[in-house]
């Protein structure tokens, strides 16, 4: 188990308004925070490749976008 530390006010003060007590609402945020920073890496990523000639046939691409995410 991982536990976070928050040592900003300003943000436990949001936090504790939007979720109140409420930890497994709170963990479920962050964590679909984490999948959108991961989705917006690899994007990055892909289209870094795209730009250096790099691509891959698109059914592949849904392919291993399924297998990740789903």
């Amino acid at each position: 188990m991982l536990n976070i530390q928050i040592n900003n006010p300003d943000l436990e003060r949001s936090l504790k308004q939007v979720y109140g007590n409420n930890t497994e609402s709170m963990a479920q945020a962050f964590l679909q925070f984490l999948q959108q920073q991961e989705i917006q890496r690899d994007i990055s990523i892909s289209i870094r490749q795209l730009d250096a000639g790099e691509g891959i046939p698109l059914g592949n691409v849904i392919q291993d976008i399924r297998s990740k995410y789903e």
